[in-house]
C-alpha cells in the first residue's frame, strides 16, 4: 500500500498520463516550508510532529509520530518524493 500511495503522486516525464493524486496547493505550500526548516542531521520533536502530520493527510495514513530514526527517514523521502514530483 505504500509503495502505491507513493507512485500515486508520480506523472510520465513525457505527458502520456497524469497523477492519480493531486496535492492541494495549501499542502504543497506547507511541505515547502516544512523542508525549508528540517535539519539536514536532526529532526526536532516539533518538525517530527509536522512532518507525520502532512504524511498522514497527504497519504491518508495513520502513522504515530515516532523516535525511530528509521521511520522518520522513511517519511521525509517520501514527503521529498512528492514534493520532487511537483517541482519537475
Amino acid at each position: 500500500m505504500q509503495v502505491k500511495a507513493r507512485i500515486a503522486f508520480t506523472k510520465c516525464p513525457i505527458d502520456k498520463w497524469g497523477r492519480e493524486t493531486e496535492i492541494s496547493k495549501d499542502q504543497l505550500s506547507i511541505l515547502r516550508r516544512v523542508f525549508e526548516n528540517v535539519g539536514k542531521e536532526q529532526v526536532t520533536h516539533d518538525q517530527n510532529i509536522n512532518l507525520t502530520s502532512l504524511y498522514n493527510e497527504i497519504f491518508g495514513m495513520n502513522k504515530k509520530v515516532t523516535t525511530c530514526g528509521s521511520c522518520v527517514k522513511e517519511i521525509i523521502r517520501d514527503l521529498k518524493e512528492v514534493l520532487k514530483s511537483y517541482e519537475d
